[in-house]
């Protein structure tokens, strides 16, 4: 309540005083969670947020980041095995874990890890030759068996696979770019229990 007030009136009071002060400073805050969301589930207060979003700076996923140009994947590699390996041996790492990536991961893989992961991915090419992606836990049931038999409906199909994007990306605006909706959309057909159990350790 009191960081609340000093934003609000610019005002606060220190420890052991009763003078008001006046507050020149500026406050910067920095997340990675979907504000909106977090809003919705109530671990943001609204008041907090709209007294800190006088301006904001958006920073893309490298998904989202190697969408717009390409080119950025092996400029990062580079910079990431600078730090991993002598200079002598940086040419070479770069073209194996550009390489790989590639072949086996795609231009759409989603990097869901950003730019950590990939640094994870080029010490794993280093040591093994190869990176394998966590993979997200499968729901409860054989979607495949359900398929075959007709058992689902195109609603639960539909907020079962938006879920799974979502789940995968961490983001409603990359799950509803890669679905080709809205964000809006999105969220109305997460399923909360199964975001709950693809994503438990998410706090």
């Amino acid at each position: 309540m009191k960081l609340l007030r000093a934003l609000q009136t610019r005002t606060f009071q220190r420890i052991g005083e009763t003078r008001e002060r006046t507050f020149r400073g500026k406050i910067v805050a920095a997340t990675n969670r979907d504000l909106a969301s977090e809003m919705d589930a109530g671990r943001l207060r609204p008041d907090f947020y709209w007294r800190l979003c006088a301006d904001r700076i958006r920073t893309p996923s490298l998904a989202e980041q190697l969408a717009d140009s390409a080119d950025d994947l092996r400029n990062l590699i580079a910079v990431l095995t600078r730090r991993i390996v002598d200079r002598a041996e940086v040419g070479a790492l770069v073209d194996e874990v550009e390489g790989f990536v590639t072949a086996e991961l795609g231009a759409t893989y989603a990097w869901p890890g950003n730019v950590r992961e990939l640094e994870q991915c080029v010490r794993s090419v280093l040591v093994r030759r190869q990176y394998e992606p966590p993979a997200v836990t499968a729901p409860p049931g054989d979607l495949d068996a359900a398929l075959r038999t007709c058992d689902l409906e195109s609603d639960a199909l539909l907020r079962r696979h938006t879920t799974h994007v979502y789940a995968r990306v961490g983001s409603y605006e990359e799950a509803a770019r890669r679905l080709g909706i809205d964000r809006r959309t999105v969220k109305a057909r997460i399923d909360p229990e199964l975001l709950a159990r693809l994503r438990p350790a998410r706090g």
